[in-house]
């Protein structure tokens, strides 16, 4: 109409004002209807993984917050174990290596990796809370269970405490007599790490579990078989 002459520019300006004004509520109209789509969205409760819903902190029609926390959900992914360290253990901890036993289940074990730990103590107990994952947990290890974890050096060795009486030598390294289930006696070579004012440390030569001779070494013959007895009969 402008360009035919049929209308003015202020009539022109008028209409390009209220042509934007409305694009505008339209703009504002849609991004409404997104903000709602989104907060009707948090109405619904999906989980990201597969879980056990462990604890619910609302109860039905009730109106919660923005942020609240409504259900706790434990994920069936890789189990953990989580302990109290003390400070003493931190190192230990860190470094060593761990394994989990289950009360339940006293005689069975499982590894144990050490995934993250508190950076401050707890100001009551004074320990550090610490998580560790169990890669190879089964069925049986089920949420909530209490456990046992042991952590050992890496680079501790194995040593048997025995009495210097044990102690067999005719000039040469140090032995041992070990008997077998069949009463069969055989001399093996040991390694001794220490010796005490009682007792002798040996950290090689003999398996562990195995039934050593302590008394009477010396009267001993490899080609006798023995009889050993739980206590001695007078």
């Amino acid at each position: 109409m402008k360009a035919k002459g049929w209308a003015t520019d202020a009539q022109l300006d008028q209409a390009n004002a209220a042509a934007a004004e409305a694009r505008a509520r339209l703009n504002r109209a849609e991004r409404s209807v997104e903000l709602t789509d989104n907060s009707l969205s948090y109405a619904t409760l999906t989980a990201d993984a597969r879980g056990v819903v462990t604890a619910t902190m609302i109860n039905p029609g009730q109106v919660v917050a923005a942020g609240q926390a409504a259900i706790r959900v434990a994920r069936m992914g890789e189990k953990e174990a989580v302990v109290a360290i003390p400070e003493t253990l931190i190192g230990r901890a860190k470094d060593g290596a761990a394994k989990v036993s289950l009360w339940s289940e006293p005689g069975k074990t499982y590894a144990a990796k050490l995934r993250e730990i508190a950076p401050q103590a707890d100001p009551a107990t004074r320990t550090y809370l610490a998580k560790f994952s169990l890669p190879d947990a089964d069925d049986r290890v089920a949420l909530g269970m209490t456990a046992t974890l042991t952590i050992t050096d890496r680079d501790t060795e194995r040593v048997a405490k025995l009495p210097l009486s044990a102690l067999f030598s005719q000039g040469t390294s140090p032995s041992l007599y070990v008997v077998d289930d069949a009463g069969k006696v055989t001399l093996k070579p040991v390694t001794v790490k220490s010796y005490g004012s009682e007792n002798v440390i040996v950290t090689g030569g003999v398996e562990e579990g195995a039934k050593v001779v302590t008394l009477g070494v010396q009267k001993l013959d490899p080609a006798e078989k023995v009889r050993v007895v739980s206590s001695l009969s007078f």
